[in-house]
């Protein structure tokens, strides 16, 4: 099983900070996706997020999300004991700059070019796309500001159709789904088999949703 994902990672302005340095990067600094896959698979006690593709939804989830959340919070909240930077050159400080580089590479890319941003979804062996891990991210993150959240739950508003994409591919805590079971049928199944495609079509306008509220917000800080 693997992950996929067409998004430039190039990271820009309104992004998490990251240390600058006159030097050139050494490989251990910012871990490559495939080796954070394999450090997140190795903490103990285990993480919110357990792969790559999680913490992707999660991370997407902050960006577009209904108010701005303190980075030191969010990684408290999906690592646990594993979010401190460490020590410049370990292992785990070069997985926290992974992050953070995956952070505002989706920022950067939602604000520039919109129409171009990808998900990281694994993938089975044959090329089936698994959405579920990147959208229970992207639901863990929703409840660390549940309340927040709860103009886009509503059933009263056609703005919640935004969400279904991704909430149809989560399951609640006794892993049922959380918009109930589909209709048996192969045309259920086949729905359920690409709904996935409707995901980088709506994350972009999720943020345009709330982008006003995060604005004004924004302005009363200033």
């Amino acid at each position: 099983m693997g992950v996929e994902s067409r998004a430039d990672d190039t990271a820009g302005s309104g992004c998490v900070r990251q240390r600058r340095s006159n030097r050139r990067r050494s490989a251990r600094e910012v871990m490559s996706l495939e080796e954070l896959e394999n450090w997140i698979d190795g903490l103990d006690p285990p993480p919110l997020i357990d792969s790559v593709s999680m913490l992707d939804g999660y991370l997407t989830a902050i960006i577009v999300g209904p108010c701005s959340v303190d980075p030191r919070e969010w990684l408290r909240h999906m690592l646990g004991p594993h979010c401190g930077l460490g020590m410049e050159g370990t292992e785990q400080a070069a997985a926290i700059m992974a992050i953070v580089t995956r952070f505002n590479a989706v920022s950067e890319g939602l604000a520039t070019a919109p129409d171009r941003y990808a998900p990281i979804f694994e993938r089975t062996d044959d090329g089936t796309v698994l959405a579920g891990p990147w959208c229970m991210g992207f639901l863990a993150a929703m409840k660390l500001r549940d309340q927040a959240w709860q103009p886009l739950r509503d059933l009263s508003r056609i703005e919640h159709g935004l969400l279904l994409p991704i909430l149809l591919h989560c399951t609640d805590g006794a892993g049922r789904p959380m918009l109930g079971p589909l209709r048996p049928g192969p045309e259920a199944e086949e729905f359920l088999r690409t709904a996935f495609h409707d995901i980088p079509i709506v994350i972009p306008e999720i943020r345009d949703f709330w982008m006003p509220q995060r604005v004004a917000a924004a302005r009363r800080q200033a």
